[in-house]
């Protein structure tokens, strides 16, 4: 399996093997390619100063010559709108301060020669050794056409291999061809005559094939290709196909995951209790189990989501539908300044706003990227329901299931219309100056997954999940258990303490001032603070502050209803769950980023403190001011 980043370096041997750079454009098999030629048997790594993974591994010893690889990310041409491409194009031009090429291999798609090669020029111009790795072969029956290699790789001056990635066909033999290449002066041949000028070089491409005789052309399209896009790309039916198979995946997401995330969190609650149990009165067992044990369980739950998730969007990538479902989208999306590709991490956020932020590494250009990170947070995650469940309960009858569930739909519809709001008016104020990017992409020809790749490489993009989040996340709340149950004594300056004179319960007297106009006390402020650790940490330090005493769920959740309802200010008679304070809460909560975790992820992403504490102060600001006017509001229309 793919192992993490090793925290020593690599052998001396290791370090003596050439690096041999995977370059090409997006979808042209480079992935799959690196997969056979390691077995499999690749790290993510990441570099200062770049927040993006790369892929990196050493060839299989059966192939006999020991090569470093590195899989490159896909690249369009040499002006680069996305920091996958920039980086790509500094480590080919030799800017990059670590990673140092010895030679290339040129992954190109034999069913768009022309297309493919033009990019060709800047791997030629560097003076080292290029090897042209030819994928797609097999699609080449469906349009009749025929490439012939050997006359390719005279009109080119560098050895072109056939390859078929997924089967290991011609991987032994391009690698012997890398091997024969070390050490060569004129290291690209023809394509380092090859104009920069994007529109110049697909002229000297075509000449090139023409005259050396290199293919023929296609006749007609591809017929399989073309039958299923007059139905996936339908003027009318595209559209709705579209948003039934990404409402699928969030369906995956949402319910598949569950049951696994059930389990971890039952393994990961059995070790604390376990922990615990050797000594019940030790105040370190209790932080080890509830505090480090609990904090790595809360990066594992969402394993599950983030394996579903990658492996899904896999799927549809490895099948060709992914570029077909971003052209359908980008329209109504770029009228919001979003990218066609911002639905899909849209979408997942309502499971979870983490894997949602790794999902929109998918956006190549920066702008669209980050303005997608942006209003990630306004969708309604997972980890609200428990609250809305527990707010909609003690605002409605007991027996109004109907009205609770009408009222959860609007929250998450709202959910997706006010963060194109917020999309539409951040694109309009604050990126104005900024020209919006264009949707440039080709559309695959539609291919059989292959599933042992698509497993290999939804396993290396899902690990990194815990690589990058997991410590940031477990730190966060360790702290926040601390705060929970140390408070002041007379004797020390530091105790153990119970929730109601803990330092987090100092905090929320402290906040008393600022909770009044929410129409809450402080013991809500215990809630709100606690659940930035995780939002429905929320429920249960209600049932803590509010003294509901119960092991079983169900119990303790009437229990707790049971004293929300007839909860009051400290020495009146003064209700503090009432229709205007609950409806507070829930806009608090629609509104806030209310989730450290979340934080995290985004500063590791966006390798930005400052963006991401603009993000939660905007956020947690919009919705404590939105909060205190709806209860405001309501109360002056008569509503207690």
């Amino acid at each position: 399996m793919n192992q993490p980043v090793p925290a020593v370096g690599p052998p001396a041997r290791a370090l003596t093997d050439p690096t041999v750079c995977l370059v090409g454009m997006p979808n042209s098999g480079k992935t799959t390619l690196m997969n056979a030629l390691t077995g499999g048997h690749f790290h993510t790594a990441n570099y200062p100063g770049v927040t993006v993974t790369l892929l990196r591994g050493r060839s299989k010893p059966e192939h006999g010559v020991p090569f470093n690889l590195i899989d490159l990310p896909g690249v369009h041409s040499a002006v680069a709108p996305s920091p996958e491409e920039e980086l790509a194009c500094s480590v080919i031009e030799g800017r990059h301060r670590e990673v140092k090429p010895d030679a290339f291999i040129l992954v190109v798609d034999a069913t768009q020669l022309e297309r493919h090669l033009k990019f060709a020029s800047l791997v030629g111009r560097q003076g080292r050794p290029v090897v042209i790795a030819l994928t797609m072969m097999d699609l080449l029956g469906r349009t009749r056409q025929s490439v012939d290699p050997a006359r390719l790789a005279s009109a080119l001056a560098v050895p072109v291999i056939p390859v078929d990635p997924r089967t290991g066909r011609g991987v032994q033999e391009l690698l012997t061809a890398l091997e024969q290449r070390r050490g060569a002066l004129n290291g690209g041949g023809t394509l380092a005559e090859i104009p920069a000028d994007p529109v110049a070089a697909y002229e000297r491409v075509g000449d090139l094939l023409r005259c050396g005789n290199c293919m023929t052309r296609a006749t007609e399209v591809d017929a399989v290709t073309a039958r299923l896009d007059n139905f996936v790309l339908h003027r009318y039916l595209g559209l709705p196909i579209f948003l039934i198979v990404l409402v699928s995946l969030f369906a995956a997401i949402f319910w598949c995951a569950q049951p696994f995330m059930d389990l971890i969190d039952a393994g990961f609650g059995a070790a604390g209790d376990r922990v615990k149990g050797m000594a019940p009165d030790s105040i370190l067992l209790r932080f080890l189990a509830e505090g480090v044990i609990g904090g790595v369980g809360a990066v594992a739950v969402f394993f599950p989501q983030i394996m579903i998730l990658f492996f899904l969007m896999t799927l549809l990538e490895d099948s060709g539908y992914l570029a077909r479902g971003a052209a359908l989208v980008d329209r109504p999306l770029a009228a919001m300044g979003l990218h066609g590709r911002s639905f899909v991490p849209m979408l997942s956020g309502f499971a979870c706003a983490i894997p949602a932020v790794f999902a929109a590494r998918a956006i190549p250009a920066r702008r669209e990227r980050l303005l997608t990170i942006w209003i990630l947070p306004l969708m309604s995650c997972s980890a609200r329901l428990p609250v809305y469940a527990l707010l909609l309960a003690a605002l409605l009858p007991a027996r109004a299931a109907w009205q609770a569930g009408f009222s959860l739909a609007a929250i998450y519809i709202a959910s997706l219309l006010i963060a194109s709001l917020v999309a539409g008016l951040t694109a309009r104020f604050l990126m104005s100056s900024r020209p919006p990017s264009l949707l440039a992409m080709e559309l695959p020809a539609y291919r059989v997954p292959r599933w042992r790749t698509i497993l290999k490489v939804t396993w290396a993009r899902s690990s990194a999940y815990l690589a990058r989040a997991g410590l940031p996340i477990m730190v966060v709340s360790a702290v926040l258990w601390l705060l929970a149950n140390f408070g002041h004594a007379e004797k020390t300056i530091v105790a153990p303490a119970p929730m109601e004179s803990s330092f987090a319960a100092g905090l929320g007297r402290a906040l008393q001032p600022a909770l009044e106009p929410m129409g809450v006390d402080w013991r809500v402020g215990v809630g709100l603070i606690s659940a930035f650790a995780a939002r429905e940490v929320f429920v249960s330090s209600m049932a803590i502050v509010f003294h509901v005493d119960s092991d079983d769920e169900g119990t303790q959740r009437q229990g707790l209803l049971a004293q929300l309802r007839g909860a009051t200010f400290p020495g009146t008679a003064r209700l503090i769950f009432t229709p205007a304070s609950i409806l507070g809460l829930i806009v608090f909560f629609f509104f806030s980023l209310q989730c450290f975790s979340t934080v995290a992820v985004v500063r590791r992403e966006l390798n930005s403190w400052p963006l991401a504490g603009l993000q939660l102060l905007f956020y947690t600001g919009l919705g404590y001011a939105l909060a205190v006017a709806s209860v405001q509001t309501l109360r002056a229309l008569g509503v207690a």
